[in-house]
């Protein structure tokens, strides 16, 4: 079915494009080149997001019953498979999986029209109208409208961001979760279900097919990530999860602490938001560059989200950049991988600028924070590394609240939305490799590479992977925009086998064979006669793929990369067991808690790819016409 749409593609093609079978004139069918809009100078490509608030998104009520992560934390685990490492399979051969759950399905539509009639008085729409445009939400409306359409779910006692003195909502929440009808201490478990002042979130968002860091201690887990946040000011993106569930009475005290002191920094800035740090690591051998006392001024970057004058740590870097610092952003649409991101992301920090799967990651909070969450905290926030805070935690508390690798200063939130209007103590950006963890091969346009195509990669196919330079003053005919396929990036749809006479004399269109190759690649082509009218690219240098062959991002007449392959079985290769070690150094084969990149399922049991639809360019797979990145930074090239 596939191979029959290509053809019809390809003919229809030809009828628009002029194309024939025996022809090599150019249709004299001028196309002006439209002028490109200004960029803003925070950004490499001018993008302005129109998110909405529509679709669906998830929601759990409860306590997660994490059984893997009890089992891993156990005197019970152990490498039973005898694969020198102890993970979910060794539990599963234990007897032990997470239980399946459903979620809640919330219809954003129907969560809009609701809560736009304020059924509650908390407001008409958003709670917060002072953080959201009209027709977006926090977390805590969502929980507003669960509390108003079920029975099972009651707020009271609840507090507004003036009266609680620390900008956010307070409340008491009862869940009848025995389903007797009835709201009572029956309801309570390790914690309480009825009327619990300990309520707040853990989320989640949708990685698409990506199932990596489902781990229940090394990745973001089953039950989300927990956090210090404001529920009322967390958007809530389509197809995010949320969970609502209580926490221990240790866990509301270090979060109040934490935003009363981000309170207290405001109130000392006289209400500006003025940061007290922010260091930016290129390297563990680079000093660190540090700026002081950096005052954080709203930029309003994303305006179909937040009102004018909202501050996300997106407007960190930007008035760093206001000051001088050299920062850029690019944007993520969806992935290949089919997970909606649509976030603007750190793509450039004083020269330096990501290569995909080496790139900026940041850290933001109070430094006595960044060791809360873990999977070996130990919750020691009494001591002066801990803050002082005079807090002791029951120990299974600590265990259940804290000890998985993500939450609080880490976590999967981007930078322009994540609120920040009163300042953080610090934040932090490293430039981190994430090619050793993923298993990734490391292809970058900046060298060239060898690379075996043979399906056995017994080196019986090795080609020369580089990117070239277009041509100034091309050898042959430079094309213009009155060549006829002009912006068609595949010559071969035209230019091929079976065209008559065959061009360049008579002669079989030209092949890199000098690398290794043995048929037409059109960014070979462009090496003479230049990109065809190509836009330029916006600074990547990697794993062009992951933005660019989603569903609504693949570019069409790339030939073979402008279509999906199955891949099944053997030819996955991310079902290998890939670790890394999660804390200080070398990884310990023995200890549970070294990151592990396992595919695992939304419960966190170990679930290997079966088959999947991806791009002929992909971590297992590359094209031979188009390689990525290597073509495409041929014919787009960087700024």
């Amino acid at each position: 079915m596939m191979m029959k749409q290509s053809l019809t593609a390809a003919f229809l093609l030809c009828l628009l494009a002029g194309c024939d079978s025996g022809s090599d004139e150019l249709a004299k069918a001028p196309v002006a080149p439209q002028p490109e809009p200004d960029v803003s100078p925070y950004l490499m490509l001018n993008v302005k997001p129109d998110a909405r608030f529509e679709g669906q998104f998830e929601v759990y009520l409860g306590r997660y019953d994490d059984r893997l992560k009890a089992w891993l934390q156990s005197e019970r685990a152990q490498d039973l498979n005898s694969d020198g490492h102890i993970d979910e399979r060794d539990a599963h051969l234990d007897g032990v999986h997470n239980p399946p759950e459903r979620p809640i399905i919330v219809e954003a539509d129907d969560m809009d029209r609701l809560l736009k009639t304020n059924p509650d008085g908390l407001g008409a729409g958003s709670a917060r109208p002072d953080i959201f445009v009209d027709g977006q939400y926090g977390i805590f409306d969502a929980l507003r409208y669960l509390a108003v359409t079920r029975a099972d779910l009651r707020l009271d006692s609840i507090s507004g961001p003036e009266s609680t003195g620390r900008d956010t909502f307070d409340f008491v929440l009862s869940w009848d979760r025995n389903r007797d009808g009835v709201f009572d201490e029956r309801d309570n478990d390790l914690y309480a279900n009825f009327q619990g002042q300990h309520w707040h979130s853990r989320i989640r968002f949708d990685g698409g097919d990506l199932i990596t860091l489902n781990g229940t201690l090394d990745g973001v887990g089953p039950q989300g990530e927990g956090h210090y946040e404001r529920l009322d000011q967390m958007w809530i993106q389509p197809g995010m999860t949320i969970r609502f569930q209580p926490f221990s009475p240790e866990m509301t005290k270090r979060r109040h602490w934490v935003q009363q002191r981000e309170m207290a920094r405001l109130a000392q800035s006289g209400g500006r938001v003025v940061l007290p740090r922010l260091m930016v690591m290129k390297s563990e051998t680079t000093p660190p560059l540090v700026i002081d006392n950096l005052e954080v001024t709203a930029h309003n970057m994303r305006p179909d989200i937040f009102q004018p004058g909202v501050i996300t740590k997106m407007d960190i870097f930007l008035s760093a950049a206001d000051e001088g610092l050299d920062v850029a952003f690019n944007y993520w649409p969806s992935l290949s991988t089919g997970a909606p991101v649509n976030h603007f992301g750190l793509f450039r920090v004083d020269g330096l600028a990501s290569e995909v799967g080496r790139g900026w990651t940041t850290l933001w909070g109070e430094m006595v924070t960044d060791k809360d969450f873990g999977p070996l905290s130990d919750c020691d926030f009494s001591s002066p590394m801990g803050g002082g805070q005079e807090l002791v935690v029951d120990p299974e508390h600590c265990r259940v609240d804290w000890q998985s690798a993500f939450g609080g200063t880490k976590m999967h939130i981007m930078s322009d939305v994540w609120v920040m209007n009163q300042a953080e103590e610090t934040a932090i950006a490293i430039f981190a490799d994430h090619y050793q963890l993923f298993g990734m091969e490391e292809f970058s346009g900046k060298q060239s590479a060898e690379r075996d195509f043979s399906p056995q990669q017994d080196g019986a196919d090795i080609v020369t992977l580089q990117m070239f330079e277009l041509p100034h003053d091309g050898v042959g005919p430079m094309l213009s925009s009155e060549h006829f396929g002009w912006g068609i990036a595949d010559c071969t749809e035209c230019h091929n086998e079976k065209k008559q006479p065959l061009g360049h004399g008579g002669h079989s269109w030209p092949v890199n064979s000098a690398d290794g190759f043995d048929a037409t690649q059109p960014y070979y082509c462009a090496t003479c006669h230049g990109s065809n009218g190509a836009p330029k690219g916006h600074g990547e240098t990697a794993r062009c793929f992951w933005c660019h062959a989603g569903d609504s991002n693949t570019p069409g007449h790339h030939g073979e990369a402008s279509t999906r392959k199955l891949y099944q079985d053997g030819d996955i290769k991310s079902n290998d067991k890939i670790y890394n070690s999660s804390h200080g150094g070398v990884p310990d084969p023995n200890d549970p808690n070294d990151l592990s990149v396992l595919p695992r399922d939304k419960d966190g049991n170990y679930s290997e790819y079966r088959q999947i639809w991806s791009s002929v360019n992909s971590d297992w797979d590359m094209s031979r016409a188009f390689p990525d990145p290597y073509s495409c930074m041929t014919c787009h090239p960087n700024q």
